[in-house]
């Protein structure tokens, strides 16, 4: 049997082997064996009676044919190359047709011309039948002009299919930040000051009102859904809503790994449930640690949906004549020289239901405490202590004092997180860079 290189070359032959053993292109090994052994007797020298060289030829060809075939590797580039010829010669059949019927076309139309010349009695000229020789050349010019013609065409149609494309992603860029500043003009106006202490802090934009969830979908995590969420926000307040966003891929804190995250936003009834879960969601988080049934295990971080923290007004609340957070309850009233300004006014967060409930429980004018801000995000109220009650001096502090401390420890998780997003970015687009560069 000839080597792999041999039959590999005589795959590229221009002799049809299924013809040439009288069998179908899809033959099995097992009828191309016996194909071959039927058709090997006709030629082969020691069964007829003075072989000539052409039957020699003949059955030395159909021992290639039968190595050619009953090799699958082998069969398969034949099959191939058989298959190129006869699609290049089907296109050389169409051609020869095309240009057939055109020349048969010229030859009819003259014939009508010569004869209708016959009958008014017009006398052929010279270069008349001089051109009847050149319709072949004729017919070809006009057969290259053609596919000429129909190549430009096809250029053309792709020139205009890739302008189209690259007009439509100029209009999807411009759409896309034409969205991006309308929704920067609508936080914008959210964002306006208005009176956060009216009706509990519920009349504000419902932007300022949500809070995003971020946890890490894997374990307990691949559990977490809507219903899940509200599950684990309720206890801080009133919900008006629940949105799942979808999930990414991305690095959290300083590792190197990608995992998949999913995010979600929560929108409360009232801003007060809403800082209720931004500052105590870490202390539930970190309390949580170690319990593997629970799914605060699963949340990376809670913050501000809009990424910053809603401006709660400054200054002494005109209504209810609350001390602003420089002025703790009780203390005397400033004097003309200490009400000099030395610093941007602190901001304040007073409610009316808050004091109105504090003036029930039978000490009007006094501003109820709070061990914790999520006790009044799930409507339960500390209880005020006795007038006078202090421990060496100290005074217990006033709402406004506590919401003045949590906020300044919301500020600086706000400083931490967007630090935090900085080096996500960051690495970002060092992958990116990293990508472009390995393709490059």
């Amino acid at each position: 049997m000839p080597s792999d290189d041999d039959l590999k070359t005589h795959a590229a032959s221009n002799h049809d082997f299924y013809a040439l053993l009288d069998i179908s292109p899809a033959a099995s090994e097992a009828e191309i064996r016996r194909a071959y052994r039927r058709t090997a007797l006709k030629y082969h020298p020691d069964k007829i009676t003075n072989p000539t060289q052409e039957d020699i030829d003949k059955f030395h060809l159909l021992q290639i044919a039968n190595d050619v075939l009953s090799d699958p590797a082998v069969r398969q580039l034949y099959d191939n190359a058989r298959e190129a010829r006869e699609r290049k010669k089907r296109d050389r059949d169409m051609m020869d047709a095309a240009k057939r019927k055109m020349r048969e076309d010229l030859e009819a139309r003259e014939r009508a011309g010569a004869a209708g010349g016959a009958q008014r009695g017009m006398k052929r000229s010279w270069a008349a039948a001089g051109m009847a020789g050149g319709y072949d050349d004729d017919a070809e010019e006009k057969l290259q002009r053609e596919i000429e013609r129909i190549a430009e065409d096809g250029r053309r149609r792709r020139r205009e299919a890739e302008d189209r494309l690259k007009q439509e992603i100029v209009e999807d860029e411009k759409r896309l930040r034409e969205e991006e500043e309308a929704a920067q003009r609508a936080a914008d106006r959210s964002s306006q000051r208005v009176d956060r202490a009216h009706e509990g802090g519920t009349n504000i934009p419902e932007q300022e009102r949500a809070v995003k969830v971020r946890w890490i979908r894997e374990g307990r995590g691949l559990n977490i859904d809507k219903d899940r969420l509200i599950s684990l926000f309720a206890p801080f307040g009133k919900i008006d809503n629940v949105l799942v966003l979808k999930d990414r891929r991305q690095r959290l804190g300083e590792k190197k790994e990608k995992t998949t995250v999913a995010s979600g936003v929560v929108v409360f009834a009232s801003i007060v449930s809403a800082h209720a879960a931004v500052l105590d969601s870490e202390k539930i988080r970190r309390a949580s640690i170690g319990q593997t049934d629970n799914d605060w295990n699963a949340i990376d971080s809670v913050f501000w949906a809009l990424g910053n923290q809603p401006d709660l007004g400054a200054g002494v609340d005109s209504r209810s004549g609350s001390p602003s957070p420089g002025q703790a309850a009780g203390a005397p009233p400033s004097t003309k020289e200490d009400s000099a300004p030395k610093s941007t006014p602190k901001p304040t967060f007073s409610f009316s239901g808050l004091k109105s409930a504090g003036a029930a429980g039978g000490q009007p004018g006094k501003a109820p405490s709070f061990g914790s801000f999520s006790s009044a995000a799930t409507g339960g109220a500390s209880k005020p202590g006795p007038p006078g009650d202090s421990t060496n001096g100290a005074k217990t502090p006033s709402l406004q004092e506590m919401t003045f401390m949590r906020l300044k420890s919301a500020q600086r998780e706000k400083e931490r997180k967007a630090l935090e997003e900085q080096l996500r970015k960051e690495d970002e687009a060092a992958d990116v860079a990293e990508a472009a560069t390995t393709k490059g």
